[in-house]
């Protein structure tokens, strides 16, 4: 059982998308308006900039030429900001959210209704089971996870069950976003086969949180000899894959 999080007093906003307007619901005086701003605002997770994206558009056209559902996971979900803008910047698509702290997964559910987002409570890792949550006492963004520890007890999925269980048919991965603050070093310690599934990836790296803990080694190992592009924007890296040629597929 999760533990009833303390309410907290929840102010909305409208977010004006395309020719549709949306609430969406945030605790004021907290990191949820820093998320919000670098999401909406700064467009953090915004493909527009990288030099790829006209290749990125072509193999989206051939996605959609092919009926293929474009599947996005939003790993980190947080209170939804990210899962909004991917669902909405990528009509058509799939995403899946995922985020373990329960106050932050009741916002996360509230602001992605009506959109084609399946939210999952639980932290990602290497491999599946139970790990706890660590409040690190930097706000609602900073929650990490770790086997050991004090902190409540989450089921922990792994990335292939998420593919195995919401990837099928018309389903096809095209982007994974990863910012689990700290996590990445378990995530990428082991069965890392999936990372060549998804033509677009995104991460925020966590060394500077977390000095001398090598949380940045295994993705930087994993990555390393793939044929892909190492991009630095801002807070994270976007790596997109060779493959993306001219005739928008990979």
């Amino acid at each position: 059982m999760f533990p009833q999080p303390t309410p907290a007093a929840t102010q909305s906003v409208t977010l004006h998308i395309g020719e549709t307007n949306r609430p969406f619901h945030f605790r004021p005086g907290t990191s949820d308006e820093s998320v919000m701003h670098q999401i909406f605002t700064q467009q953090h997770h915004s493909l527009d900039r990288l030099h790829r994206i006209h290749d990125i558009r072509r193999l989206l056209a051939g996605m959609q030429q092919q009926r293929q559902t474009p599947l996005v996971l939003d790993l980190g979900a947080n209170i939804g900001a990210s899962s909004v803008f991917f669902g909405t910047a990528f009509p058509g698509s799939r995403v899946i959210a995922v985020e373990p702290e329960p106050a932050n997964y009741a916002l996360l559910c509230q602001n992605t209704r009506g959109l084609n987002i399946l939210n999952l409570q639980a932290a990602i890792g290497a491999q599946p089971g139970r790990t706890r949550l660590v409040d690190a006492g930097i706000g609602p963004w900073g929650y990490r996870t770790a086997v050991a520890g004090a902190g409540p007890e989450v089921p922990q999925v792994t990335i292939p069950q998420i593919l195995a269980q919401h990837g099928a048919a018309p389903c096809r991965p095209f982007l994974v976003k990863i910012d689990i603050e700290g996590g990445e070093r378990d995530l990428f310690a082991s069965n890392t086969q999936w990372v060549q599934q998804f033509p677009v990836l995104i991460i925020e790296l966590h060394d500077w949180l977390l000095p001398g803990g090598g949380t940045a080694l295994p993705f930087l190992r994993c990555i390393a000899p793939l044929k892909r592009d190492f991009v630095y924007q801002g807070e994270n890296i976007f790596s997109i894959d060779h493959a993306i040629g001219q005739t928008g597929t990979v």
